[in-house]
């Protein structure tokens, strides 16, 4: 689907939300919000299933307890130095 058909689908999706009723609305922004933790929970499903990156952030996890951090500003002020 081209980018100006999406737009124009997107254009009436939202005229056709606000002609719905108040009762209908909540209920069309309830599903978006079922949607949206469904999308994540599945995101969150896939990053577990992949084995390095999940042992990667449990390395972070142990780094970040043991004191194995810099402060952002700090990593950013010796980038900017350009070493």
């Amino acid at each position: 689907m081209s980018k100006t058909a999406t737009i124009k689908k997107e254009e009436r999706i939202l005229a056709d939300f606000e002609r719905l009723s108040k009762k209908r609305k909540k209920e069309v922004a309830d599903f978006v919000a079922y949607l949206k933790a469904k999308e994540e929970l599945e995101a969150t499903k896939e990053i577990i299933r992949e084995k390095d990156f999940l042992a990667s952030i449990m390395r972070g996890d142990e780094d970040f307890r043991v004191g194995r951090v810099k402060k952002w500003s700090e990593v950013m002020k010796y980038e900017q130095s350009g070493r």
